[in-house]
């Protein structure tokens, strides 16, 4: 019995990491699951210009990873962009899928420490205030929608948009 619950703890303290998957033309997602709200019509996704945007600034949100990551012990090396790209359902809900793109400061493909990388796509989940997007006619709509973490020296210093 008390190995039952030694595991149970163990299990329950080890941070969970998100799966990484590298095609064959270079993208990369943080897991191979495909998430699907039964709620919303298999419609076609849109890009930005259907008003569906995350009501915080960027300086909100910048302050907000800083303070998340300040936790982390580890130092991470590296200068550049991690940006993740992904879809919002119509509830306004993140939908998994999520693509991670990665370069170096002078934009040329780069690798972060998966550590760096995993932080984020945990961070990037606990956003859940984004709004939802309508057609003209009142139907809610899919859409994409990115957030680029600016890297310094391991650090967040910036976030795009």
């Amino acid at each position: 019995m008390r190995l039952i619950i030694l595991l149970i703890f163990l299990l329950s303290t080890c941070q969970t990491f998100a799966q990484n998957i590298i095609l064959s033309d270079g993208s990369e997602y943080m897991d191979t699951t495909s998430y699907q709200n039964t709620k919303c019509k298999d419609n076609n996704t849109y890009y930005y210009n259907i008003g569906g945007k995350y009501p915080e600034s960027s300086t909100s949100i910048l302050k907000e990873v800083q303070l998340f990551l300040k936790d982390n012990q580890e130092n991470f090396i590296g200068s550049g962009y991690i940006t993740f790209r992904f879809k919002i359902d119509c509830e306004g809900k993140l939908m998994q899928r999520v693509q991670v793109l990665q370069t170096d400061e002078k934009y040329k493909s780069y690798h972060f420490d998966k550590g760096l990388v995993n932080e984020l796509f945990v961070f990037l989940k606990t956003l859940n205030k984004w709004k939802i997007a309508k057609a003209r006619n009142g139907e809610t709509l899919l859409y994409n929608a990115f957030l680029s973490f600016k890297i310094k020296n391991g650090k967040v210093n910036n976030l795009i948009p």
